[in-house]
């Protein structure tokens, strides 16, 4: 007959099929182990992960508020933190050993980690932790062994006499188990976050919904704001390589972080220019609304970048200058490329006519200029550039300009 261990191993299984959320499942996980009898009062879960900023997932289940927290690790925080690894996980991350015991009620084993002396404080009477690993082995950082992928898994009770030898062996029964949720919530968060840092959040959503055939795509009505670095040729001529990439990613840092504090999809670093899209949607993002975001990146992006203009001279370095056009119109937003070489993007004339107006800044010596479509929906006020031919389009548009604060 299956005992308490057996039913909580089915059910993890069915919960890793079903990819709910981790935290209802480690949420419902301790709340089982509790009602079944076993007396755990925390459950810590530690997790690396390939990912370009996100060295750490953390999760914690306390038995006392019955409530989950995460926490996310920065990967330059793992790389230099010694206390991160002076703990029972950073032991278990070298490689040395898969299991780690503490009875907290000796001084000498308390005086092991700090952890131990904080959870001693709270009453907690022995810790068991078990480390994992699964899937492709990684070299991510220097203290962690190659052979660590991933997850560690600490209980902790208050029990006066500690976990029973009985509680010990059906914990470690359903790790195999958990590790297969952890494996697949991993698997999602990498998805999701890869998605959104390569495609932006709201096209890496379109991709996670099943929008991924080459020709899937939609129509949309959107403002479109479109950048390009001035001088890029004379900047990696006369740079070096590692001074010109400072300076281009100095320039992504002031534009695209301005777009995406204001609600804007940055949809392509096009060698040194940037292409974003701010969606209409007439109840959540309402045209005049979505244009004055726009409007407003444009101006943090030159006001970011006068601030680390002050920076760049002090340090000898070239200053920051680049152009801005804005536009609004519908673009087609999906797939385009080949049958095994796909983009998302936007894509259609009304990008083009963005990056022409982009490119009339340095025509008429104005860093910032919209269309007249653009103005005419913004709210702030513009000032009248008159007609002008652009490259590609027939009849003259009108153009204006906007300050830059």
């Amino acid at each position: 007959m299956a005992d308490l261990f057996d039913n909580i191993i089915d059910w993890l299984m069915q919960e890793a099929l079903d990819e709910n959320p981790l935290t209802s499942i480690v949420e419902t996980f301790g709340r089982r182990l509790v009602e079944g009898g076993v007396p755990v009062a925390r459950i810590s879960i530690g997790r690396s992960i390939l990912h370009p900023t996100i060295g750490l997932l953390d999760v914690q289940w306390e038995q006392e508020t019955g409530q989950v927290s995460t926490q996310t690790v920065p990967r330059q925080v793992v790389r230099n933190s010694l206390e991160l690894f002076d703990s029972p996980f950073g032991e278990l991350s070298r490689g040395k050993m898969d299991r780690l015991f503490a009875d907290l009620r000796d001084p000498d084993e308390i005086a092991r980690f700090p952890l131990f002396e904080q959870l001693a404080a709270r009453g907690m009477t022995y810790y068991a932790a078990y480390s994992r690993s699964f899937g492709r082995t990684h070299h991510l950082y220097e203290r962690i062994s190659d052979q660590f992928r991933g997850a560690s898994i600490a209980f902790a009770t208050k029990r006066f006499s500690g976990f029973t030898q009985a509680d010990l062996e059906g914990l470690e029964r359903v790790l195999p188990a958990l590790c297969v949720c952890l494996r697949a919530d991993i698997d999602r968060f990498v998805a999701r976050e890869i998605l959104e840092t390569y495609l932006g959040k709201i096209s890496g959503q379109q991709v996670l919904d099943g929008q991924v055939e080459r020709g899937d795509g939609q129509m949309i009505d959107c403002a479109i704001l479109y950048s390009d670095l001035r001088g890029s040729v004379t900047l990696s001529q006369t740079l070096d390589s590692a001074a010109y990439l400072d300076t281009v990613n100095a320039y992504f840092d002031c534009v695209a972080t301005a777009i995406d504090e204001h609600g804007g999809e940055v949809l392509k670093f096009i060698g040194d220019g940037v292409l974003a899209i701010f969606p209409f949607d007439d109840t959540k993002r309402p045209r005049a609304n979505m244009c004055a975001a726009a409007l407003a990146s444009a101006q943090e992006a030159f006001a970011r970048a006068d601030h680390a203009n002050r920076a760049r001279s002090s340090d000898g370095l070239p200053a920051l200058q680049f152009g801005i056009g804005l536009h609004v119109g519908t673009v087609i937003y999906g797939n385009v490329g080949t049958a095994r070489r796909l983009d998302f993007t936007a894509t259609g004339p009304a990008v083009g006519l963005a990056s022409r107006c982009e490119g009339m800044t340095r025509t008429l010596g104005t860093p910032l200029i919209a269309t007249a479509n653009f103005a005419a929906i913004c709210p702030a006020p513009s000032t009248n550039l008159g007609q002008h031919s652009l490259r590609g389009f027939g009849a003259p548009m009108t153009l204006a300009s906007y300050p830059l604060t």
